[in-house]
This record gives C-alpha cells, sequence and structure tokens, in this order.
C-alpha cells in the first residue's frame, strides 16, 4: 500500500481563517448590542450631530425634544450632561446651535423660586458645574 497523504492547510489559510472569524464575531456583536455601547472610543466630539437633532427639532416644532429631552453633548474640550436644545442655545454660544422659535414655557433656566407663583409646576434647568451635568427640578 502506498503512502497517501493529505494536504495540509498552509500557515496563511489558517491566519487568514482566524482573522475572518474575529471580524465575523466583531460584525455580529456590534450590530446585535450597538455599536455605541461596544466601541465607544470610536465617537469622540458630537456636536454636529447635537446641533442637527436641535435644528430638526426646531424645524419640526417639537417642543419636547427642543425644551425638555435630554442629551449628551461630548466636545473635545468638555462633556455636558443631560443638557437640551433650549439650554444649549440660550446659555452657550460656542457650539453654533441658533435660537429657535418654539415657546418653552413650561422650562426657566434659573433656580426655583417657590414664593415667585410664575414658577410653579415649572421645570428648573441648573447646570452643576461640579458634575457637568444639567439639573432638571420640578418647581412646586
Amino acid at each position: 500500500m502506498t503512502n497517501k497523504r493529505g494536504q495540509g492547510l498552509s500557515t496563511n489559510a489558517i491566519v487568514l481563517i482566524i482573522l475572518a472569524v474575529i471580524v465575523l464575531v466583531l460584525l455580529v456583536v456590534g450590530f446585535t448590542v450597538g455599536w455605541s455601547k461596544f466601541a465607544p472610543f470610536l465617537s469622540g466630539n458630537n456636536v454636529d450631530t447635537i446641533v442637527t437633532q436641535c435644528s430638526i427639532a426646531c424645524s419640526t416644532e417639537s417642543t419636547y425634544d427642543y425644551c425638555s429631552a435630554k442629551r449628551t453633548l461630548k466636545a473635545d474640550d468638555k462633556e455636558l450632561g443631560d443638557v437640551t436644545c433650549f439650554y444649549l442655545s440660550e446659555k452657550t454660544s460656542q457650539y453654533g446651535l441658533e435660537a429657535c422659535s418654539i415657546n418653552c414655557d413650561a422650562v426657566i433656566l434659573e433656580v426655583c423660586d417657590p414664593l415667585n407663583t410664575e414658577h410653579s409646576g415649572k421645570i428648573s434647568q441648573i447646570f452643576a458645574d461640579s458634575t457637568n451635568t444639567l439639573v432638571h427640578t420640578d418647581c412646586l
């Protein structure tokens, strides 16, 4: 009987198969879990995205999205948590967000004053420098 040997896989083929499996696993995890949770280091600056979202909320006259929806703005120099489009347009100018014609009467950008009857039933949005977040408080 003659010695019959099968042709083995080359080292290059084995390496390519392993790389293909790793890429496939990364794609499956990215699409199922979500890219933002899978690789947060990929996106650093989202100012343009926030400005676009706020412009759309303004143009569609979506009062909730403009006045109350909380967003996290990541700029090159800092991160602002739970900010709203209304706060960004009124209190910050460096991000290029234009003022909007939406009336945010239910929101005040100052501390609730229990003696001021105009504050009753409104939401106070005050920026806390210590945590870099916008604190939302119901005025009674």
